[in-house]
């Protein structure tokens, strides 16, 4: 797991020999919040199909795979995001908190893996998409 708290951190993220569709996704990534200067209002966190729930929680102090006290396995579950991305790799989960513009925002792998969250991504797009989601490669 990457996590860049603030400015530093994801200029940091930059000059880290990271493997190159994490490094690429990054660069578009942080150079679209700094120019629309959200630099100090994003989490960014890179998460892999190996880091854990356990782990993302610790991190963030939420996990997409619970809202409301409820399970992504639960049939009344509703989950928590206002922004969802495939960026052919990884998905993009935005969560805005409060009424200052901060926003979580996890790079999620798109990988079949322990924690579930790929899973969780592909289901709600499949969902939200009229014909069925297949998925989006860049």
């Amino acid at each position: 797991m990457l996590s860049l708290s603030d400015r530093v951190a994801m200029n940091h993220a930059l000059t880290l020999p990271l493997r190159a569709d994490i490094h690429t996704l990054l660069q578009r990534r942080i150079a679209q919040i700094f120019e629309a200067g959200l630099a100090n209002h994003t989490h960014l966190v890179v998460v892999t199909a190996q880091d854990t729930e356990a782990a993302l929680v610790e991190e963030v102090g939420f996990s997409p795979l619970e809202a409301d006290g409820l399970r992504f396995d639960s049939p009344s579950f509703v989950p928590r995001v206002d922004v969802l991305h495939d960026h052919g790799g990884f998905f993009e989960w935005a969560v805005c908190t409060g009424n200052s513009g901060f926003a979580f925002v996890l790079l999620i792998e798109d990988q079949e893996g322990s924690n579930g969250l790929a899973e969780l991504c592909r289901s709600i797009l499949w969902a939200t998409s009229a014909n069925g989601y297949e998925g989006r490669r860049q």
